[in-house]
């Protein structure tokens, strides 16, 4: 270990280099994707459902999740997280030498590979790790580079085609994606040891024997002790639930308002307010876990969104806009929210492995709910049944969160308060 990594605030360095790989990954994989789409059907003469299939393998990251997620456990952060930045920046500058369809399908699926690797599994170990009794704060406050990603590439993307061309654009954004590199190997290491003593120890009268350093990735359990316990099978099947958001309600919510009778530019806005308020969903919930066990987070995110589908559904006139804030702040909070809560029930000894293991597990909620809801829509000529069906899954997911416990021998900031 680096002497100046002990450096107390040099953490805070750890968890700029998260936020910009947030920043980037989100912006420029999600945000910007729609801002080529018209670009390649004129180039390439694709059809549209062609180039929107790219997005279909994000299955590709679920896929991943597991082998990153042990290769996180054996090798430690910094070599798992530049060999996926790596690639994301492979991904982009080879973008314009395509072709082929099957060549942007194959650079798609390069890059939602390297997803887990870059942040959403790495960012949420590195933070778990480097810090404690804030940690839900500083989960919250990296995570917010997604949101800001989503902001800042959506309108950079349009600027750049529109001056430079889509070919460029893709050779600056692997070049964003390089130049991060150079950051995670200089900054990125693995949290150092701290002198701890148990309780027993602190605790007797009698002199207490030397601390012992212990290094935070240590506290925790197993794969095989976790994948045993009946709390593993409450989180996955409260987190499959919970995820359906993501895939099968918010691209949804525009066409729903359009339905309504909303205009297109009208309902397009309350996707952006929305998101301004999700930037504060994280930062709020991760305060909150702070202070309370992570699955008492999750149902009063959940609660949010229930609350906000069932408004936008039932509500008329002005009023109807009071969905975005409740929506807003339960949906944005799920980013901090599934890290801390897998954390806080079985610690950061394999949270890498288990972690991954359960985004493969929860996988099917991104294949599955959008043809569902696209089924209802066609069937009943609305999204009310889709949109109350989900509310009932988020119900489900929150019932039996409740009963999801830490595991014995798992610290963390609020399991005092369990």
């Amino acid at each position: 270990m680096d002497q100046w990594s002990r450096h107390p605030r040099y953490r805070l360095l750890v968890a700029v280099v998260v936020f910009l790989a947030f920043t980037l990954t989100i912006g420029i994989v999600q945000y910007s994707f729609g801002v080529f789409l018209t670009e390649l059907e004129r180039d390439f003469g694709w059809t549209r459902t062609e180039v929107s299939s790219a997005m279909s393998f994000f299955a590709v990251a679920g896929l991943f999740a597991l082998p990153v997620g042990w290769a996180l456990d054996r090798w430690g952060a910094r070599p798992v997280m530049a060999i996926s930045v790596a690639a994301l920046a492979v991904s982009q500058l080879l973008r314009p030498a395509m072709t082929e369809l099957w060549q942007f399908y194959a650079l798609s699926a390069l890059q939602f590979a390297a997803m887990p690797g870059a942040v959403m599994i790495t960012g949420a170990r590195l933070v778990g790790a480097w810090f404690d009794t804030n940690r839900g704060r500083a989960m919250g406050f990296t995570s917010m580079g997604a949101n800001f990603g989503g902001i800042l590439f959506s309108s950079l993307t349009a600027v750049l085609v529109n001056s430079v061309g889509w070919q460029a654009a893709y050779v600056v954004y692997g070049l964003l994606f390089a130049a991060l590199l150079p950051l995670v190997l200089l900054i990125v290491r693995e949290a150092p040891a701290v002198e701890r003593r148990t309780e027993a120890d602190t605790s007797t009268l009698e002199a207490a024997p030397p601390a012992t350093a212990v290094s935070p990735t240590s506290l925790g359990v197993s794969l095989r002790e976790a994948v045993r316990s009946r709390s593993f099978a409450l989180v996955v099947f409260a987190l499959f639930f919970a995820q359906v958001t993501y895939q099968s309600v918010l691209p949804q919510i525009v066409p729903h308002l359009e339905h309504v009778g909303i205009t297109k530019t009208t309902a397009a806005a309350s996707l952006s307010v929305l998101a301004f308020f999700g930037m504060g969903g994280k930062v709020f919930f991760g305060w909150f876990c702070e202070r309370y066990p992570a699955r008492y987070a999750l149902i009063f995110s959940l609660s949010c969104q229930v609350t906000g589908l069932v408004w936008m559904l039932f509500v008329t006139g002005p009023a109807v806009w009071l969905f975005v804030p409740v929506f807003g702040l339960g949906f944005g909070a799920l980013g901090v929210i599934l890290p801390l809560l897998v954390q806080d029930t079985f610690g950061l000894r394999s949270f890498g492995t288990i972690f991954g293991l359960i985004n493969f597990l929860t996988l099917g909620s991104a294949l599955v709910g959008p043809p569902l809801v696209g089924a209802s829509f066609d069937s009943t000529g609305s999204y009310q049944t889709a949109f109350l069906g989900i509310s009932g899954l988020f119900a489900l997911a929150a019932v039996s969160i409740w009963f999801a416990r830490p595991l014995p021998g798992v610290r963390s900031p609020a399991t005092t308060a369990v």
